[in-house]
């Protein structure tokens, strides 16, 4: 694997975190009127279950690099505890370990599976996974069950955001495809 092979899941991670931060958390508070702790489009998990699809286990080594720097990012040192730490390597793994769980039950949603990509199991295993990650965030901090919702919603939809703009770009990538083989035939 090549250093920017390397790089590009935990850029894809800071970038998503970054594009959540400055402007879909402003754009939401402003559109409520008040400020929730939590996004309703949460792109870094949509870059957390991409990577997993696509790389399976090496995703948690790809992502932990980025992963950790969005953490100090947002919480900075003291925001380093054992809970946070717990949180970070839960979020890390359960994505990956949902993916396998599946492959295990006999259905096989890695990328390497699929000759086609497709995205309605790709979202399928990122909502299983969110919903996995909330339980084991509430269950290690005691959260909010109102906190606990937002945190699936946000995930669930910047992954659903994410997956059909990837899904019009291939699209639009196999049109113009066709259309330029068609004009050369």
């Amino acid at each position: 694997m090549r250093t920017i092979e390397f790089c590009i899941p935990s850029l894809a991670f800071i970038f998503g975190l970054l594009l959540t931060i400055h402007l879909v958390q402003p754009v939401q508070d402003w559109v409520l009127g008040v400020e929730i702790f939590g996004s309703v489009l949460f792109f870094p998990h949509a870059v957390r279950v991409l990577t997993a699809w696509l790389y399976g286990w090496k995703s948690i080594f790809l992502l932990m690099p980025g992963v950790t720097l969005g953490h100090y990012m947002l919480l900075g040192l003291p925001g380093f505890t054992s809970g946070a730490a717990i949180g970070i390597i839960a979020g890390l793994v359960i994505v990956p370990l949902t993916f396998e769980c599946f492959k295990r039950c006999g259905f096989d949603f890695f990328a390497t599976a699929m000759h086609v990509p497709k995205f309605t199991p790709v979202f399928l295993i990122g909502s299983f996974s969110s919903l996995f990650n909330a339980a084991i965030f509430n269950g290690f901090t005691g959260g909010q069950p109102f906190a606990t919702l937002i945190f699936v919603i946000g995930d669930i939809g910047g992954l659903f955001v994410v997956c059909l703009i990837l899904m019009f770009i291939m699209r639009r990538q196999r049109t113009t495809g066709d259309s330029q083989s068609g004009v050369a035939g």
